[in-house]
């Protein structure tokens, strides 16, 4: 990625300002749609804004990365006077497609922009530093099964009914690797952990890096499923409410929740049935619904090898 130094070297005077909103996952996947866009515009200097420059480093199709609130001189380097200059500060949620469910967020976001999508994937970019510290410092040539429980999303809510795992799925499916793996969970801390499990540490850029070179894999849909897509590594993904042909990836095996909506819980719902971050009040299921087969899960993540 290039610094602001270098802004003498800039090829051309040609520039698409790609402003993406929301969270690290939708970043990874949206590295796919730059795919998209630099092929519909390869002699363009693509310029990303984001709070979450880690899904962008060392990527070859983009020019520059900034975080929104570290982007100096953002205004007067690619906009100010400038008579060739794209804006794509588009939002794939709030489109019919994605909204009436009609396809996946790749192409919605594609399109939105203007390009044709042609099955670009998301990709993520490391340095031999980086891969380096993950095997000699996290991994240790220990068999490693990662597993993700909870999304970001609203930090007051601790537990989003609509897409994180339940716990106690969770505990049971890693008592049946325990002895024969090293079990890290990616979780917050003020995130509900499992005793005795280690909890990930690291940051980001060594998350995305573990991924890759760990054994198993069991997620919900949040960024851990997006990069391991990226990064070429089949997973598990469990789905509650969200779905697969919207925002995952066949490549993986996706688990999706058979139980029926009981109870209606549609009162406050606007574009979506239910918001992402696990309202109580929109839970429509009954106590004592069982949302996944535990064996179902287990022999899917034993499949991965």
């Amino acid at each position: 990625m290039k610094t602001i130094s270098e802004m003498d070297t800039m090829p051309n005077d040609n520039f698409i300002i790609f402003h993406v909103s929301g969270g690290i996952g939708k970043n990874v996947l949206a590295t796919g749609v730059v795919k998209a866009i630099k092929r519909e515009y390869p002699d363009w200097n693509i310029v990303v804004l984001t709070a979450w420059r880690d899904a962008w480093q060392f990527n070859p199709y983009i020019f520059r990365c900034y975080n929104f609130q570290n982007a100096p001189y953002f205004y007067k380097n690619y906009i100010k006077g400038k008579q060739n200059v794209k804006v794509f500060a588009l939002e794939p949620y709030l489109t019919e497609d994605y909204v009436l469910k009609k396809s996946h967020m790749l192409p919605i976001w594609s399109e939105l922009c203007g390009v044709e999508y042609k099955g670009e994937a998301p990709e993520l970019f490391f340095n031999q530093r980086e891969i380096e510290f993950v095997q000699n410092n996290l991994v240790r040539n220990q068999p490693i099964f990662l597993f993700q429980t909870h999304g970001g999303g609203n930090a007051d809510i601790k537990h989003s009914w609509m897409r994180d795992m339940p716990i106690e799925i969770a505990q049971e499916v890693i008592s049946q690797f325990q002895g024969e793996a090293r079990i890290v969970h990616i979780r917050r801390d003020d995130q509900i952990g499992i005793p005795n499990v280690e909890q990930f540490k690291g940051g980001i850029r060594e998350l995305f890096v573990l991924i890759r070179e760990s054994k198993y894999r069991l997620f919900i849909d949040s960024v851990s499923q997006h990069a391991a897509f990226a990064v070429g590594k089949k997973s598990t993904v469990t789905w509650i409410r969200n779905f697969p042909d919207q925002l995952g990836y066949a490549f993986h095996d996706n688990i999706i929740c058979k139980a029926q909506d009981e109870l209606d819980s549609l009162d406050f719902s606007l574009l979506e049935p239910y918001d992402i971050s696990g309202h109580n009040i929109q839970c429509p299921f009954k106590e004592g619904t069982k949302l996944f087969d535990v064996d179902e899960i287990v022999a899917s993540v034993r499949n991965q090898i």
